[in-house]
């Protein structure tokens, strides 16, 4: 059955869940925001202006005859990206060329606007656009978006598909994401050789929390924190259980022994004095980041794009921190999964879809544009023959690599390409709008004398999703 939301209610679940997703030009969201590494002159964008509403517009180098595109982002940092591989894309095909006019502004602005543009059949709406993971469901169920099949299937033996695939309804996908986003822990090297304490040592969440009490004992510092106004840890701990926020058809589904067991799991972490709340309530805000830079906390457990936030914010752990795999609940599991992302998507409106959809291929897919996505905005190619060319492995100069102690491309060579992906179909940005707003603060800071599962039923029952 095609699951739709109501309108009015699925504005309100997209604003409230903008942090499921891509940090917008604010960074209020937690996914893939990239790194302050180039302005986008610097990186290729040409002719970047202020829109009459204060969003940011760029555009690549003007082709006389070239076809007028649209894109929108809501992250500054992607107009770039575009911009410059659209220049490439003229380059390679001057019989197709594109003048590609790319806006962005803020997070919660872009996405809503995208939205009504799609309810208005198509009025005022771009040819290609941004949309963060939380909101995706919501544009497939609404019949927005064109299926992608023909433009992947060219590159489908090169990239980790897991990343074009849940960005589908099963027979065709329609987004395209920018990296992998596998999750690791990022360890403060400095803190864990205060405690004697070696990061390789630690497989599985048990041994976590065992090195956890020896950081508090001989640093006083807390071995990590959780969010209150987001899921990245929860969620990282529910999908090594194979457990998801919706059920297979798309409907909420938080009320679940796993995810029950997770929360009273980062609950005793929290009694022991090993986990912390995250000052600010989420780990993408002023007070987390010169938190972390101060170096008052162990480790932390988010994907590869969060790099970028650490060359960003955190200059003072320049040098110190130190990525290794993320703790699984049994020796032996995979110790990778995926999270955050933003799906790149052509929508039907397009009066050059087919053009589009080539171009936005040939921009997250080729070997161009996963270069361009690691070396300059830090994300985690989806390319895998990237994962082995030395030119990126090993580049001394990527600030990237040469900011933290380990290689990341380590953990990406070893896991391969078995990896578990949220399912973000049919009431994800539902749930999220309510595991944002109530449940994470009410489970770790507000109510936590409430058993999980108690807890868990009362905001299941919240959760407001129509499925007809």
């Amino acid at each position: 059955m095609k699951k739709k939301i109501v309108s009015i209610l699925l504005c309100t679940a997209m604003v409230a869940s903008m942090a499921v997703g891509c940090g917008g030009s604010g960074d209020s969201g937690s996914s893939d925001g990239g790194s302050d590494a180039k302005t986008e002159d610097d990186a290729g964008g040409g002719d970047d202006a202020a829109a009459d509403d204060g969003s940011t517009v760029g555009k690549n180098t003007f082709v006389d005859g070239g076809t007028e595109m649209a894109l929108w982002t809501f992250q500054e940092l992607h107009v770039g990206f575009y911009t410059e591989l659209a220049d490439k894309w003229n380059e390679a095909n001057p019989d197709k060329a594109i003048n590609l006019t790319v806006t962005t502004g803020e997070s919660r602005t872009m996405q809503s606007k995208m939205l009504m543009a799609c309810q208005s059949n198509g009025e005022g709406a771009p040819d290609i656009c941004d949309i963060e993971i939380g909101n995706y469901a919501s544009f497939v169920a609404g019949d927005y978006l064109l299926p992608l099949n023909d433009v992947v299937e060219p590159y489908k033996d090169d990239i980790v598909m897991s990343r074009v695939e849940m960005y589908g309804d099963g027979d065709n996908w329609y987004g395209i994401d920018f990296h992998l986003g596998a999750s690791v822990t990022y360890y403060n090297m400095d803190v864990m050789n205060e405690a004697e304490v070696d990061p390789a040592s630690i497989v599985t969440w048990d041994d976590y929390v065992e090195a956890g009490k020896v950081v508090l004992e001989k640093t006083g510092k807390p071995m990590c924190a959780v969010e209150t106004s987001d899921y990245f840890l929860p969620q990282l701990m529910m999908l090594e259980k194979d457990a998801q926020y919706v059920d297979e058809d798309g409907n909420p589904n938080i009320n679940t022994k796993e995810h029950a067991e997770v929360i009273e799991y980062i609950r005793d972490m929290i009694e022991l004095g090993i986990c912390e709340i995250a000052p600010g309530g989420g780990v993408h805000t002023e007070e987390w980041y010169g938190h972390l830079n101060s170096g008052d906390v162990a480790s932390i457990s988010m994907p590869l794009w969060y790099m970028g936030r650490f060359t960003d914010y955190c200059p003072d752990l320049k040098g110190k921190m130190a990525i290794y795999e993320v703790p699984v609940w049994n020796e032996g599991d995979t110790r990778e999964v995926l999270q955050g992302g933003t799906g790149t998507s052509v929508l039907k409106y397009s009066e050059n879809a087919d053009l589009a959809k080539e171009f936005l291929a040939f921009a997250k897919l080729s070997e161009d544009g996963n270069k361009y996505e690691w070396n300059i905005l830090g994300f985690d190619p989806i390319r895998t023959s990237l994962w082995e060319d030395p030119e990126i492995t090993e580049n001394a100069d990527n600030k990237f690599l040469s900011y933290f102690q380990t290689n990341p491309f380590d953990i990406l060579k070893k896991n391969g390409t078995d990896l578990t992906a949220p399912n973000i179909s049919g009431g994800y940005a539902a749930t999220a709008a309510v595991l944002f707003s109530t449940t994470y603060a009410n489970a770790f800071e507000l109510d936590t004398e409430t058993p999980a599962e108690e807890l868990l039923e009362m905001e299941q029952a919240s959760i407001v999703y129509d499925n007809e």
